[in-house]
């Protein structure tokens, strides 16, 4: 037994020692990546707190704890957290495959066959399998980097989810705070409106107004009264998207998030303001961080490297398959038992398959040309979108500045004719009709201030999570 077991020893030996001295094809210089990327890390380094903690410059408590509980709620990011266990349990199982798997195996039977001379016997055996593919030419290590690339992505998508429903809540908030400001100026100039009417009626008895003036005030109450319905219907609108982002009822919700009463004089309510931005560019690695972008990268070395695993498949693949054990033969009267162990070391090399693994390797190729150039597009589209974005919080940002003045402009006005009034020297629908161009007045620059504090959120989204003051610095 000893001078047989030694050639094959000798030849396990030699295969595993070739293995350990063959270079490995899988890992080649990586390619260069589609022209313009340029990877960086994750915003907040991919911390969920600090990526809460970075709204606390709206300095809002509300928008801050409205954040907090969708980012416990929602079921998109559960399902993104679900994808990235999954990507990671995947990874396990393509780097579990490097190393050898051992199985315990037992066996019994009863019966009459060759071994036992046809005499009605029975046989046992217990033993230690061991099967090990020894990967010489890198197969399973490309896969199991491609699968650690998946990982990565599935951890970047998970981080995308997050910024993007931290985008949803905020712009749902400022949709709402909008509204509601809106409203409180529609309930105000309503009121005006129905004065004015009431004042023109009371013209028309005197015969001081005609009928058709007393209609046009009637119609224009009627706009009014309109535009009040609709931004209530507005403001339930964003309500309700916020219950749902946040996964709460819309009544409490409502109640926690009311705004104050609307009284008889100037309006009160107000838009959240955005955080200043002063930076007129910033650097490409700054739009690199987005998580979007990041996922995308690390799925296109996913394809690099489930490329080299195919490519690897027209070298020769060496398995190791041993057992150990004992077994136990009894037939006729006689019983017999020892040890059982063999050593079966596995070479094959692929010569003739049709064409499969060439249309494999085709087919790997096309993938990762494909998801290069998808990288290249969104790449591309995310350059364009973050300018587009910064243009629109400059220019927000300047109209915002002209409304405030026009504010200031309209206040003048309305305390001029409030003296004026006391005065004698101005009529009530006189003073109501400068109330109304003033209600107008700050109407627009709400809406200015709610387009400013949008275009910085869209700014967020579009960079991935937002930056630093270092880098917002021209």
């Amino acid at each position: 037994m000893t001078r047989s077991r030694t050639p094959l020893l000798a030849l396990a030996v030699s295969l595993l020692l070739t293995a350990c001295a063959t270079p490995d094809p899988t890992r080649p210089p990586l390619p260069e990546a589609p022209p313009g990327w340029r990877a960086a890390p994750l915003p907040h380094a991919g911390s969920p707190d600090a990526l809460a903690n970075w709204w606390s410059r709206f300095d809002d408590p509300l928008l801050q704890a409205l954040l907090r509980e969708a980012q416990a709620q929602s079921p998109q990011l559960a399902a993104a957290a679900a994808r990235l266990r999954q990507a990671r349990a995947d990874g396990a199982q393509a780097s579990a495959l490097l190393a050898p798997q051992l199985l315990v195996q037992a066996q019994a039977n009863r019966g009459a066959n060759t071994a036992s001379a046809f005499q009605v016997g029975s046989m046992a055996q217990g033993q230690l399998a061991l099967q090990w593919e020894l990967d010489l030419f890198g197969a399973q290590r490309a896969q199991a980097r491609a699968a650690d690339a998946q990982v990565q992505a599935a951890e970047a998508q998970w981080h995308d989810a997050r910024v993007s429903l931290a985008a949803d809540v905020a712009v749902a908030y400022l949709q709402l705070r909008h509204a509601q400001a809106q409203e409180e100026i529609a309930v105000l100039d309503a009121r005006l409106a129905a004065q004015q009417r009431a004042w023109g009626e009371q013209q028309h008895r005197a015969g001081l107004a005609s009928g058709s003036d007393v209609a046009l005030l009637a119609t224009l109450q009627a706009a009014a009264e309109a535009a009040l319905a609709a931004q209530r219907a507005q403001a339930q609108v964003a309500l309700q998207q916020l219950a749902t982002l946040t996964g709460q009822d819309a009544t409490p919700l409502a109640e926690r998030l009311a705004a104050p009463a609307v009284e008889n004089r100037l309006p009160q309510r107000r838009v959240p303001a955005a955080p200043a931005f002063q930076a007129q560019t910033l650097p490409a690695a700054l739009l690199a961080q987005r998580p979007d972008l990041a996922a995308l990268h690390r799925q296109w070395l996913a394809t690099v490297q489930a490329e080299a695993a195919v490519r690897a498949q027209d070298w020769p693949q060496l398995s190791l398959g041993a057992l150990a054990g004992r077994a136990r033969l009894q037939a006729g009267g006689s019983s017999s038992s020892g040890s059982i162990w063999s050593l079966a070391p596995s070479l094959s090399l692929p010569l003739f398959d049709g064409g499969q693994r060439a249309a494999a390797k085709q087919g790997a190729a096309a993938r990762r040309e494909e998801m290069a150039a998808l990288l290249q597009q969104r790449w591309r589209e995310a350059v364009g979108e973050v300018e587009d974005a910064m243009q629109r919080l400059h220019a927000a940002a300047e109209r915002q500045q002209q409304a405030e003045a026009s504010i200031d402009h309209w206040m003048r006005l309305v305390n001029s004719a409030q003296l004026l009034s006391q005065a004698g020297l101005q009529s009530g629908p006189q003073r109501a009709q400068t109330q109304r161009q003033a209600l107008a007045g700050y109407s627009a620059a709400q809406a200015v201030r709610a387009e400013h504090a949008l275009a910085w959120v869209q700014l967020y989204r579009t960079l991935g999570g937002g930056w630093t003051e270092a880098d917002a610095t021209p």
